[in-house]
């Protein structure tokens, strides 16, 4: 028997006996064994296909910058590879050979691992559409994580150093980002409105990636950190230079109020003072990285760090938000805020 989608070039073939079942794509296939057989199901549809399906109806469930690191894993790497392979041929040791190759030519194993984490989201896709009776990603031998480069924190002195020596913007944006532990799409999505300098909170509601203004990655990610003293010097002082301060308005904007690029502040402002200090290029991650760094070294619990800069892998079970709040998140505020209270605020810091 034959049942043809004129739609999809590339239908599943199931062999039953002497007859063949061709099922389109797009549909949600029956139990996909052959008649009498109990032989899985043989899709002849190509990972090309696939992938286009997947794009579509799976991947905008993600946020912008997975999609875009996906899309690019994909157009750079898979595509080329798979492509035009029939999914039921990838076979787990095709895809152990390929990872073998990318070891081969000099990926890093991290770059190795995103690489087979989104062929592995690709296939298991494959399973759940009826393509593939088991994901052959699964169980593929990857090269042990290593850090390729040596992770760089600045020490208190090199941080006091630095926010000395910036401008006002740089200054600004730095020393919150060093005392929150923001993700850069965090801080640059932070609005007046998220500040609330009586309670001393600031509400991560917002992110913004590439331009797009989203929520948080995750649950974890929408959350309330406290504002040590540091820190409110800090945003008193911006807010005289800032262009606006109305509570919609973003906190580090352009004269017309739209969001500034994170990488405009790295090379005007940042990388600038940090060579002509002598240190290392200091990223955003650089700075979020310090304040986890600070953190552990003055004794804050793993479970309050993670919280305060919403790691989405904190045991819920425990995260008591509002004791948690109450007590020890706020004295850790304080706490990494203390690294920075040699700090001279000098209210007439030259414009950025």
């Amino acid at each position: 028997m034959e049942i043809l989608s004129q739609s999809h070039p590339n239908p599943i073939t199931i062999a039953s006996g002497t007859d063949v079942e061709n099922v389109g794509i797009g549909d949600r296939p029956r139990e996909c064994r052959a008649t009498g057989t109990g032989q899985p199901v043989r899709s002849r549809v190509l990972f090309r296909t696939i992938v286009t399906q997947w794009e579509t109806t799976v991947l905008p469930i993600y946020k912008h910058s997975t999609q875009k690191h996906r899309r690019w894993m994909l157009k750079k790497h898979l595509l080329p590879r798979f492509g035009e392979t029939e999914v039921s041929d990838i076979t787990r040791q095709m895809i152990q050979a390929y990872m073998a190759d990318l070891m081969r030519v000099g990926y890093a194993p991290k770059s190795i691992d995103h690489i087979h984490d989104v062929l592995s989201a690709i296939l298991r896709t494959a399973v759940k559409w009826g393509h593939l009776a088991d994901n052959p990603a699964r169980g593929v031998d990857l090269p042990p994580l290593k850090t390729v480069r040596p992770k760089f924190a600045l020490t208190p002195a090199q941080a006091a150093q630095l926010l000395e020596a910036l401008p006002p913007l740089g200054r600004a944006m730095a020393g919150l980002a060093l005392l929150t532990g923001l993700w850069r799409g965090e801080l640059f999505g932070l609005r007046w409105r998220d500040i609330n300098a009586t309670e001393r909170l600031l509400t991560v509601r917002e992110a913004i990636y590439d331009g797009v203004i989203s929520t948080p990655k995750t649950d974890a990610g929408r959350r309330q950190v406290p504002l040590s003293s540091a820190a409110l010097v800090l945003i008193d002082e911006w807010q005289a230079h800032a262009y606006t301060s109305e509570p919609d308005a973003f906190v580090f904007s352009t004269r017309f109020g739209d969001p500034l690029l994170p990488g405009n502040v790295l090379n005007r402002s940042i990388f600038p003072t940090c060579t002509a200090l002598g240190l290392p290029r200091c990223t955003w991650l650089t700075f979020r990285r310090t304040y986890a760094s600070w953190s552990h070294d003055k004794g804050v619990s793993g479970k309050v760090v993670a919280q305060l800069m919403g790691h989405a892998n904190v045991d819920t079970t425990l995260n008591v938000y509002t004791q948690v709040l109450d007590g020890s998140v706020r004295a850790a505020a304080e706490t990494v805020g203390d690294q920075l209270i040699t700090i001279d605020h000098k209210p007439g810091s030259s414009a950025g």
